[in-house]
């Protein structure tokens, strides 16, 4: 019988030539995530290690802690919040954000490291290299012994959710161990402090399996668990009080068929692209490859460092749901790249906390219809708090609206636009409205943050009229404007008169200002008031206006350079380089994103790994990241997405295709790349000449 999978893994044949082989030199012991990936959307396996030594550094993307948080009080108004800026009064604006923590508790709600499976090979084995089949999911490590190698290949299952290993003649004895990370230093200085105990370990307990069960002070328990047999291994992981120990390894091979099934169908449904670059060749089959690890439609919503959790430290800025532009980098790919259901439970998890953001914009703007999602939260919605800027980027809440919409429009789902998106969109309206007053015969806002702008200060983080949140209600506008139409429904008079009368920019002298009277003065990793261009959308370059004040944007912003960039921002400039056809640029911002921000195992960093490319380098890392790396999945994620861009771009609903590929590139193809209205597109140019077709 021909199943689906079979067809899959006829049409990989198909195209084999659009992916690589991505490899790793051993050995691997600066941090866990200079390791190899394995991930199924829950659960995390990151392969590094030295020697005879095999780390296994496993970590689960739904297991917090979720203590603490910053609940909305009537206090925190938008008008005390505007009236505290506006004259000045510090000790006011900082009273409105204050929280005391009891003794014992933590201050937010955190995501937990789990642990780690620590494999000794006998000697003389050690390890050489490594390899990743993006493809399969296959790894596998190369040994040495003398001139003798060794080829261990490694699977998760997407079904079964059990990480295999198998040394493939049983020939290498080795040992097994389990190290939770209440066996590292960040017990007894972070966790204990705040009531928890140590995990359990069970290695022994029966021939040949251990593992360990952690009791949490607030949560379900979590375990791990491992067995061994006959030169294999195989481990799980589960939450609650029972160990379903079932990871034996006589599953390798189910695990190894799940595998290389499941990654047939995602490359078969999704887009392919072939570029002559070596570089940004790996970076788009790698990204696209941990992009599906960490959003399977079947998992867990994706936070900043997806599945991939440290084992032995916590996880820097709580591991948590970043919604003024790190969220949105990290599902970026689902559109072009064909993958709409993996959009789908982060959008049910958000719609889920609809009571929670209502009360929210209740005590914000004062209204029953509204919702406020603040920039940073747990997975059930609790504000995580301390920057009060980002608690009021009401743009977060548009920006979550404006995926929900393009999933729509993409996907032809509209059933859930009237299932709960419509409302959302039209709940995060009303409260842009509600801050919006009127000034000479305008609409205007006048206090807002633009994203991460001088930090939490209160003379200059905010101002009137911020083009990031401008460019935010324009979309959002537009956006219910359609959907209404989509639903049969008129539009409100209001959304439309939020469409005439609200500036779409605020511009100066240089450009597109930040807010009023505020300029981009200083290199700034987040090119927020550049939104109107990516990802919003709003700003039409064939006026005459806009296209002056773009070319003095984009010169100004080039003028100040990347000295304060970091590695989510860099893909962002690349397809904003796309965005006006600076092809070169746009290739050259993922190479370089590739050689500073991502570590020798292909690690996606917040800081650079090397220095001379910014003054955000490891080395100035905050206190807690241990050897500087920290791991965010945002940038490799956008990197992938911005190779897309290159092959297809969408300017104001007209598509433009290869604009962001040098014209070095003498051939260069992409496969079922998706497009706004639904189509699928393939295409390919050579020596210039371009020809497009609908993908079968």
């Amino acid at each position: 019988m021909i199943t689906r999978a079979t067809l899959a893994l006829a049409a990989l044949a198909a195209f084999g030539a659009f992916a690589e082989t991505v490899t790793w030199d051993f050995p691997r012991t600066g941090s866990c995530h200079e390791g190899i990936a394995f991930g199924d959307g829950k659960t995390g396996v990151l392969v590094w290690g030295a020697g005879s030594e095999i780390r296994l550094t496993v970590g689960r993307s739904d297991l917090w802690d979720h203590r603490g948080g910053y609940p909305w009080t009537d206090e925190q108004s938008y008008t005390n919040i505007v009236a505290a800026q506006q004259s000045g009064d510090v000790a006011r604006l900082h009273a409105l954000f204050r929280k005391d923590t009891p003794a014992g508790e933590p201050r937010n709600p955190y995501m937990l490291p789990l642990g780690r499976v620590v494999i000794t090979l006998k000697e003389p084995w050690t390890l050489d290299s490594g390899s990743l089949d993006t493809l399969t999911g296959i790894g596998s490590l190369r040994l040495k012994n003398g001139r003798r190698g060794l080829m261990i290949p490694m699977a998760m299952g997407k079904g079964s959710r059990v990480f295999a290993l198998k040394i493939s003649d049983g020939s290498v004895p080795f040992e097994v161990k389990t190290v939770p990370s209440t066996d590292f230093p960040v017990y007894e200085r972070q966790l204990k402090p705040i009531g928890f105990e140590k995990a359990r370990t069970f290695d022994g307990a029966v021939p040949d399996a251990g593992g360990f069960m952690w009791r949490l002070p607030a949560d379900e328990a979590v375990w791990l668990s491992w067995t061994k047999k006959d030169g294999a291994v195989a481990l799980a992981t589960g939450r609650g009080d029972k160990v379903f120990a079932d990871a034996r390894p006589s599953v390798f091979d189910t695990v190894a068929k799940e595998s290389r099934e499941y990654w047939a169908k995602f490359w078969a449904e999704g887009a392919r692209v072939k570029v002559p670059d070596p570089v940004i060749q790996r970076v788009y089959d790698y990204g696209m490859y941990r992009f599906g690890a960490m959003t399977d439609p079947d998992g867990v919503p994706a936070g900043l460092q997806g599945v991939w959790l440290e084992d032995d430290r916590l996880v820097p800025w709580n591991g948590d749901y970043h919604f003024n532009i790190n969220v949105q980098e990290c599902y970026s790919p689902a559109f072009r790249g064909g993958h709409f259901r993996n959009l789908l439970p982060l959008f049910k998890m958000v719609l889920s906390w609809r009571p929670l953001l209502r009360e929210n914009a209740r005590k914000f703007v004062g209204i029953d219809n509204g919702y406020v999602l603040p920039h940073s939260v747990d997975d059930r919605g609790v504000c995580i708090g301390g920057f009060w800027t980002g608690t009021i980027d009401h743009a977060s809440t548009a920006w979550v609206a404006a995926m929900m919409m393009k999933y729509v429009r993409y996907s032809g789902d509209v059933a859930f636009l009237k299932d709960g998106a419509y409302d959302f969109m039209k709940g995060a309206m009303n409260v842009y409205r509600m801050m919006m007053e009127e000034k000479d015969g305008r609409l205007s806002i006048p206090l807002a943050p633009s994203p991460e702008w001088c930090g939490a200060d209160v003379k200059r983080a905010v101002g009137r009229d911020p083009s990031f949140q401008l460019a935010a209600a324009h979309r959002l506008s537009r956006d219910l404007v359609d959907a209404a139409k989509l639903l049969g429904e008129e539009p409100d008079a209001m959304w439309l008169d939020v469409e005439k009368r609200l500036p779409q920019y605020t511009a100066g002298p240089s450009g597109i200002e930040l807010f009023q009277g505020q300029a981009l003065t200083d290199s700034h990793r987040h090119h927020s008031h550049m939104a109107g261009f990516y990802p919003f959308d709003t700003l039409d370059l064939s006026d005459a206006s806009v296209r002056d004040a773009a070319a003095k944007t984009y010169s100004t912003w080039v003028y100040r350079g990347t000295g304060c960039w970091t590695g989510w921002c860099v893909p962002w400039a690349s397809i904003l380089n796309t965005h006006v056809g600076n092809a070169q640029a746009a290739a050259e911002l993922l190479r370089s994103w590739d050689a500073y921000f991502c570590n020798p195992g292909h690690g996606s960093l917040h800081n650079a790994y090397a220095p001379g490319f910014t003054t955000a380098t490891i080395f100035g890392s905050f206190a807690g990241s241990g050897d500087g790396q920290i791991m965010q999945m945002d940038g490799q994620c956008a990197a992938a997405t911005a190779v897309l861009e290159m092959m297809v771009h969408e300017v104001n609903g007209k598509v433009e295709f290869f604009k962001g590929c040098p014209e070095s590139w003498r051939e260069v193809s992409f496969e079922n790349v998706a497009l706004s209205d639904g189509r699928r597109v393939s295409g390919r140019r050579v020596g210039g000449k371009v020809s497009v077709i609908p993908a079968p």
